[in-house]
C-alpha cells in the first residue's frame, strides 16, 4: 500500500477551511450559529482523514507487496526512502505470514475435541495472535519513509522474528502432541467393578511416563537444530488431561445407574492420574518439570468420535480413560 499522496491536498484544504472559519468567526458568534457547528464537524472529519496515513501499495519500483509493485524509479536522491519502504513492506509480509500460520494452528487446535484440548496452549495461541495483530496495526500506522518510522519498523520486525522462532513455530509442535491421545482400557487396567488399578494398568502408565522423557529429548534436539537460546535452562511444563468414561451397564433405575457410572469414571480417572504422578515423581529428569493435571469423570458420555451407531451399550471402547499429555518448555506458553 502506498502512502496517500493526498496528504498535501488535505493540508491545503485544511488551511483554506481554517482561514474561512476564522473569517466566519469574526462575523458570527460560534455558540449561536448552527452553520458554525456544521463547519466544526466538517473540520473534525477532515482532520481525521488527514491524520491517517494509510498504506495502499508500494511507491518505489524496488518494492512489491501482495503482488503490487511500486512504479517510481529509484534515484540517488530517493534511495534511502526506497530502502526504508522495502524494509517496511518486508515486515508487513512477515507479519501477514505469522498471522496465517497462527490461524492454521488455531484450525488444527479446533480439530481436537474440546474435552481434550490443553487450555494453556489455546490461551498462548490467542495471546500470540493478538500481539501479531497489534504489530500489523502498528506497522500500518508507521510512516515508513521517516527515520523514526524506519526505526520503529525494524523494532517491530525484530519482535516478529522472535515471535516466529520462539513461540509460533514451537506452539505447532505442542499442538501436534495434543492431538495424540493415549487410551487406558478399563477392562485390562482395572478389575471388573473396581477402581483400583492392576498391574496391566501400571505397565500402560509406565509407557506413557517413558514417553515424557522421549518428548523432552525431542525438544532438546529441536532447540539445538533451531539454535533457540531463549529456552536454555527453561523450566518444562507437563500438561495432562485425564477423562474417564463408563459404559451403560449397571443395576437400578436409569438415574441411579448413571450416577454410579459417573462416580466410577471419576474414581478411575483419579486412579490413572495418581499413578501417572507417582511414576513421574519417581523418575529423574535433567530439567525441572511443573505438572498441571486436569481430571474429569465423563460417566456414560461417549468418548470423542463414537456414537450410537458405532458402539453397543456394553462396548469396551466406552470403558476407558483417555489421556492428553503435552510436555514442553514453559516459556513457549507466552505467559506475559
Amino acid at each position: 500500500m502506498r502512502i496517500l499522496q493526498t496528504d498535501s491536498i488535505f493540508t491545503s484544504i485544511l488551511l483554506s477551511f481554517t482561514r474561512a472559519m476564522l473569517n466566519f468567526n469574526k462575523n458570527q458568534a460560534m455558540k449561536n450559529s448552527p452553520l458554525s457547528l456544521f463547519f466544526f464537524i466538517i473540520l473534525i472529519i477532515l482532520t481525521s482523514c488527514a491524520s491517517k496515513k494509510t498504506l495502499r501499495k508500494p511507491l518505489f519500483e524496488t518494492t512489491t507487496y501482495k503482488g503490487q509493485k511500486g512504479e517510481k524509479e529509484v534515484t540517488a536522491i530517493n534511495k534511502n526512502r526506497a530502502e526504508r519502504e522495502k524494509d517496511h513492506f518486508s515486515a508487513l509480509e512477515q507479519a501477514d505470514s505469522a498471522k496465517r500460520l497462527l490461524e492454521d494452528e488455531q484450525d488444527a487446535m479446533n480439530e481436537i475435541d474440546t474435552t481434550e484440548r490443553v487450555g494453556d496452549i489455546e490461551v498462548a495461541l490467542k495471546k500470540v495472535y493478538q500481539r501479531t495483530q497489534n504489530i500489523i496495526n502498528e506497522l500500518n500506522e508507521v510512516s515508513p519513509y521517516s527515520i523514526n518510522g524506519h526505526k520503529k519498523t525494524l523494532e517491530l520486525a525484530a519482535e516478529l522474528n522472535d515471535l516466529m522462532q520462539n513461540y509460533i513455530e514451537p506452539l505447532k509442535k505442542m499442538i501436534e502432541a495434543n492431538k495424540e491421545v493415549k487410551k487406558i482400557g478399563g477392562d485390562i487396567s482395572f478389575n471388573v467393578g473396581s477402581a483400583v488399578m492392576n498391574q496391566n494398568g501400571e505397565k500402560e502408565i509406565s509407557k506413557l511416563v517413558t514417553s515424557i522423557q522421549n518428548d523432552m529429548e525431542s525438544w532438546d534436539s529441536y532447540l539445538k537444530d533451531h539454535n533457540v537460546n531463549i529456552f536454555k535452562d527453561s523450566v518444562y511444563r507437563l500438561m495432562i488431561i485425564v477423562n474417564g468414561y463408563a459404559d451403560g451397564q449397571g443395576n437400578g433405575n436409569e438415574e441411579n445407574r448413571k450416577k454410579k457410572n459417573l462416580e466410577l469414571s471419576q474414581i478411575r480417572a483419579q486412579a490413572v492420574a495418581d499413578e501417572i504422578l507417582e511414576q513421574v515423581n519417581k523418575s529423574e529428569y535433567d530439567q525441572e518439570i511443573i505438572i498441571d493435571i486436569e481430571i474429569n469423570g465423563r460417566g456414560e458420555s461417549y468418548p470423542p468420535n463414537l456414537n450410537d451407531k458405532d458402539i453397543k451399550r456394553n462396548s469396551p471402547e466406552r470403558r476407558i480413560s483417555r489421556i492428553s499429555m503435552v510436555v514442553g518448555p514453559q516459556i513457549i506458553l507466552y505467559e506475559k
